[in-house]
C-alpha cells in the first residue's frame, strides 16, 4: 500500500518540482543578491512554518488516540520530542544573514522586524492545512505532511547549500544551520514517518486518500511559501 501512496503523490512532487520559485531557487540562473535575501526571508518567515511543528505533532498523536489508533498516538507523541526548539535556528540563521547582507548590501535590514512580520499567503495555508488535518477526520494526514515536507530537506538540502556556498560565498553557511541540520535529521525522520504510513495502510487501506490529500496539500502551500520568500527577496533587491 505504501508503494500506492508513492504513485498517487508522484504528480504533486513533479508540480513542486516544476514550480517557477523552486526551479528559480534550486536550478535556474539567479544573482547572487537575490538567492542571499531569498534565505534571509526563508528564515525569517521559516519560523511560523516551524514553531508549532511539535505541537502539532503531539495533537495529532492525541486525535489518532481518540479513534483507536493507539499504536500511531504513541509513536506521534515520542516524535513529537524530536520537533522541539527547531524554529530557534531559523532565528539564529535570520540574524546571521542579516548581518553579512548589511556589511555589503543596502537597504539596511532588522532582523527583529523581519521575525516579527505578518504571516504570509504561504506560511498561512501550511498553519491552516496542519489545523485542518488535526480537528478533521483523518488526523493521521500529520504523517504525509511531515514526510512530504522532510523529504524536501533530504532531496533538494544538499544541492542547495552547494549551490548558496558557491553563488553568495562560503562565509553564508554559518547560516544555513536550519538547512544543514535537516538534512541529517530528516533522513531518520522520512524513515519514520514513511514505516508508520506503511504500518498504518496495512491495517487500514482506506486511509490512503486521507494521506495523499494531507501530502499534496503540504507541497502546494510549502511552493507557495517559497514563492513569498522569492517575492519579498525581489522586492528588497529593486
Amino acid at each position: 500500500m505504501i508503494q500506492k501512496y508513492e504513485a498517487q503523490m508522484a504528480s504533486s512532487r513533479r508540480h513542486f518540482e516544476h514550480h517557477p520559485a523552486v526551479r528559480k531557487v534550486c536550478h535556474d540562473e539567479i544573482d547572487s543578491k537575490t538567492l542571499e535575501a531569498f534565505l534571509i526571508y526563508f528564515s525569517a518567515l521559516g519560523v511560523g512554518m516551524t514553531e508549532p511543528v511539535g505541537r502539532w505533532i503531539r495533537r495529532a498523536g492525541e486525535r489518532c488516540g481518540t479513534l483507536g489508533l493507539s499504536g500511531l498516538a504513541k509513536a506521534l507523541s515520542a516524535h513529537a520530542q524530536h520537533e522541539e526548539g527547531h524554529h530557534r535556528l531559523m532565528e539564529a540563521d535570520t540574524n546571521h544573514l542579516v548581518r553579512l547582507w548589511n556589511e555589503r548590501h543596502e537597504p539596511k535590514l532588522d532582523a527583529g522586524e523581519l521575525l516579527a512580520f505578518d504571516h504570509t499567503a504561504g506560511v498561512t495555508a501550511y498553519r491552516g492545512l496542519h489545523e485542518d488535518v488535526i480537528k478533521g477526520s483523518s488526523p493521521y494526514g500529520q504523517l504525509a505532511i511531515e514526510y512530504e515536507i522532510e523529504m524536501l530537506s533530504v532531496t533538494y538540502g544538499p544541492q542547495l547549500i552547494d549551490r548558496c556556498s558557491r553563488i553568495i560565498g562560503k562565509d553564508v553557511l554559518l547560516g544555513l544551520s536550519f538547512l544543514k541540520d535537516h538534512v541529517e535529521l530528516d533522513v531518520g525522520h522520512t524513515k519514520f514517518n514513511r514505516l508508520q504510513m506503511s504500518k498504518l495502510l496495512e491495517e487500514q487501506p482506506e486511509f490512503l486518500y486521507g494521506l495523499v490529500t494531507a501530502g499534496s496539500k503540504a507541497l502546494s502551500a510549502y511552493a507557495t511559501f517559497l514563492d513569498d520568500c522569492l517575492t519579498v527577496a525581489r522586492n528588497t533587491c529593486n
